[in-house]
Order: structure tokens, then sequence, then C-alpha cells
């Protein structure tokens, strides 16, 4: 099944072609290929996240109204770590890790709230930027939150072409 194909949310998809256009044949566009004025429609749910120390910290640089409001809060220049604990902090950092080993997009759906009852599926589509074409430096994210099935703790992650089913277990 085609990368595409399996993103499913009419949103990720169109941020997906958008990237995809961006490239013009490179492995990944870089941040000054992408701009806002082109997806108005999509701001709300993207967030812009800069790679710091080869991968060892990463920094909102922008993120959409939607996005915030789920957090509740600003994430703009805030760290991951300043936003997100325990096994979902490890959880996101781990996405982050992947995409740059891959230098791929990544699609992944985790469970979403703020205790031990998951309010939302969060679908984030994880798209890299490179100045340099050899390692991505900034991450371009489409995320989506949808109601949630209390019970279901499950976890998705697709890249490119690959499928991992999914997992159980607490995130």
């Amino acid at each position: 099944m085609q990368f595409l194909n399996q993103l499913g949310e009419p949103l990720l998809v169109e941020l997906y072609q958008y990237w995809l256009a961006r490239c013009d044949g490179r492995r990944a566009p870089a941040r000054a290929d992408i701009d806002p004025i082109d997806i108005p429609k999509l701001l709300p749910y993207v967030t812009l996240t800069e790679v710091l120390g080869d991968g060892a910290r990463f920094r909102y640089r922008l993120a959409g109204t939607k996005v915030e409001e789920r957090f509740g809060c600003s994430l703009t220049n805030c760290f991951v770590e300043d936003l997100m604990q325990g096994a979902y902090l490890t959880y996101v950092q781990d996405l982050y890790k992947k995409l740059l080993a891959s230098f791929a997009p990544l699609y992944s759906e985790s469970s979403f709230g703020l205790d031990r009852t998951p309010t939302f599926r969060a679908k984030r589509l994880m798209l890299p930027l490179s100045d340099n074409q050899q390692s991505a430096n900034m991450v371009l994210s489409g995320m989506l939150y949808v109601p949630a099935d209390p019970n279901d703790r499950s976890t998705v992650l697709r890249s490119l072409d690959r499928f991992n089913p999914p997992g159980r277990g607490a995130l």
C-alpha cells in the first residue's frame, strides 16, 4: 500500500502532497521552500519543529491554533520536554529520532489526553525539511486530533511504505 493511501485524512494528504511538490526532485524541501501563504487551510494543524544538537533536542518554532488548543498553551519556542512527560514524551522524541534516522516522512497515531483516559487520537504526519539534503534540520508536521475510544491505547506507526501494526500498552 502506498504511503499516501495510508494517511486516510484529507488534510494530511494535502500536506503530504504540498511537501512532495516542494521536494522538486530532492529528498526533502528546505525550510525556505515552505510558504504558509500556500497552505492557509492547513495552518491551524501544522507545527514546525527545529532539530537541535543533531537530534538531541526539539523546539517548536511554530504551532497552529488547533494544535495549541489541544495542548492548552502556546507551543512556540518551547522544547518538546517542556510540554510532555513520561512515556508520552519518550514516544514523541522517538518519533522525531526515527524521522531523522530514516530522513523520510513518518505517520503515527497514538492516544492523547491529559489524564489516564485518552480523549483524542493524535494523528501525525511528520515531514523532514533539510537545508543540506544530508539530514533534517526541521520537521514540518500535520497534527489532527479526533475523539478516541477510551479503551483504545494502541499506537500505529507508518514510515513510507512500511507499516508497523498497532502495539498495545500504555503511552
